[in-house]
């Protein structure tokens, strides 16, 4: 319809004039915010703490509305998961409160979902192969993939930072935290994999922290447990330990995670971990390698630490050394009442004087600056995700795509004796250990002539007597087990096997492939690098001969 002036005219009279949307408030810059801020508010935005429960408590509620709390990490083990629409209204609602505050600085909300061992979420998402597999695939766009997955489905929950990717070159086979988490032995291809992973991120608008600087990969202690110790000299860690971390600087890393590791090759000092020294945050990270994202702890409450100075010191003497963001996590031990007790540790040593305001504006002003460039600097214009669950997470298509890169990297070492694959006419009996309350065994199909045993994570001397007879009238033996290398029980059994039936005994590796190193009388060997129900059917495949081994070792066997 064509309308003339004078119908125009009429029709103004009738809708009124065209009134422009009501204007949004400008962004306060960070600088600006960083000056209207108290000390009180700027100590709180260093702090990024666990806290108990499915929803708001009046806790954690307390904590960001009296205490200016920069962010949150959420675990499974303090019940902050449910299920997908349950994370992304928690997360909501953890914004609204920030957003009510003076400041309205919106809130870290970060995650370890590192895939494989490492996800605090598992039901409704998809559930990513390790780093390890991802490397033994040999294929740069899965690591890119993956990421892009996983901070898709990150994004729809309301979560703005994870923790991860493992940056540390596994170089200890021996090592009893990193293993399959890390790409692998090789800098070179932890870097590659590493930076891909960053950049993937990167273009996801997705807070990455490339973990645990100045590298925890050549280590035989568990931080969680007590203070491991590397042993590199400047030139090792240079060549090995600081490759991963300097190709994911170069990729634009808005942050990195600090490892509880004693490196008297930086820092002479004894019992003085990476995350506590200067020489190491400030000499080695910000001058010689000229990182100018955040620093962030690894939780402060775990044993290298408490068991040292206390996660309550170390919060202080980290925020000195150069750390920006202190991490609380839900370290066993540890309650809410401890973050308490390091914010007024932190304040009192602000107020004496011990802890630089230089030092502190520093950190809040690389703080206020990450917020801005990924959008969460006002929590109030952050919004509310929950409605895109749906239509992005646990979708089929990433499913798939997840599944691809476990059954590329699925690992054939050898088959001497050519007992795969495995036929519905061969009378198999596999023997799977047990490992814990994720339990994967619904994602193993075997063929028709296929049984399944279960035993204890150790088997015990009457387990091995049950597996001897189950195998005595059985044609093949197929032998999971679990970083055997620190199981003797896991070992016995496998042996026992080898000397009943030494030409027709398969061993898979589903936790570390350094497995495989235990026993070469096998005359089969394969490696999954985790378990992970894709892992499993990929394994499944793999096993009945319905998809190839193309994986190869992305570590050394010694």
């Amino acid at each position: 319809m064509k309308l003339y002036p004078i119908a125009l005219f009429a029709l103004a009279l009738l809708v009124g004039p065209l009134s422009p949307a009501p204007a949004r408030a400008a962004e306060p810059s960070p600088d600006a915010l960083l000056a209207s801020m108290s000390l009180e508010q700027k100590i709180g935005q260093m702090m990024l703490v666990a806290f108990k429960g499915p929803g708001l408590s009046p806790e954690i509620s307390e904590m960001i509305r009296q205490r200016g709390l920069g962010g949150v990490i959420l675990y499974s083990s303090w019940g902050n998961v449910e299920n997908v629409q349950q994370v992304a209204a928690l997360n909501a609602a953890l914004q609204a409160d920030a957003a009510k505050t003076p400041t309205g600085v919106g809130l870290f909300v970060g995650i370890d979902q590192e895939g494989g061992p490492v996800v605090r979420l598992r039901e409704g998402v998809t559930v990513l192969p390790s780093q390890m597999a991802i490397a033994a695939t040999g294929n740069r766009e899965h690591a890119r993939t993956a990421a892009r997955i996983m901070a898709k489905e990150l994004t729809a929950l309301g979560i703005n930072t994870t923790f991860s990717p493992v940056a540390d070159v596994n170089s200890n086979p021996a090592n009893p935290i990193i293993g399959i988490r890390s790409f692998g032995s090789d800098p070179n291809i932890v870097s590659r994999l590493t930076a891909a992973t960053v950049e993937a991120y990167a273009q996801a608008r997705m807070i990455c922290t490339p973990k645990h600087f100045p590298g925890h990969g050549d280590t035989s202690v568990d931080s969680h447990l007590g203070l491991p110790l590397s042993g590199h000299d400047k030139r090792t860690l240079e060549r090995v330990d600081f490759a991963p971390f300097a190709a994911a600087f170069a990729a634009k890393a808005p942050a990195v995670m600090t490892a509880h590791v004693e490196v008297p090759a930086l820092d002479p000092r004894p019992d003085t971990p990476a995350t506590l020294s200067q020489p190491v945050l400030e000499g080695v990270l910000r001058r010689q390698m000229r990182f100018e994202g955040l620093i962030v702890t690894d939780s402060l409450g775990m044993g290298a630490l408490s068991k040292g100075v206390g996660t309550v010191r170390a919060a202080v003497l980290a925020a000195k050394a150069g750390a920006d963001v202190l991490l609380f996590g839900a370290d066993i031990g540890h309650e809410p009442q401890q973050q308490i007790e390091a914010y007024e540790a932190l304040l009192a040593a602000a107020r004496s004087g011990e802890l630089p305001q230089a030092r502190i504006d520093q950190a809040v002003g690389r703080i206020l600056a990450v917020k801005q460039r990924y959008g969460i600097l006002q929590a109030a214009s952050i919004g509310d995700t929950s409605a895109a669950v749906a239509f992005q997470v646990g979708l089929p298509e990433d499913r798939q795509a997840a599944l691809e890169i476990a059954q590329d990297s699925i690992t054939l070492l050898r088959d001497r004796t050519r007992m795969l694959p495995l036929k519905p006419s061969d009378k198999a009996l596999v023997l799977w250990p047990e490992r814990n309350a994720f339990d994967p065994v619904a994602s193993l199909t075997l063929p028709k002539g296929a049984a399944l045993m279960r035993t204890s994570r150790e088997p015990s001397a009457q387990e091995l007597r049950e597996a001897a007879d189950a195998a005595a009238g059985m044609d093949k033996v197929v032998v999971f087990t679990y970083d055997a290398t620190r199981n003797q029980a896991q070992q016995n059994l496998v042996r026992t096997m080898l000397a009943m039936k030494p030409q027709n005994v398969i061993h898979v590796s589903l936790g570390g492939p350094y497995d495989a190193g235990l026993f070469p009388a096998a005359p089969t060997s394969l490696a999954t690098y985790g378990d992970v129900p894709v892992s499993i059917e990929a394994l499944s495949r793999a096993l009945a001969g319905a998809s190839p081994m193309p994986g190869r070792l992305p570590v050394r066997l010694q």
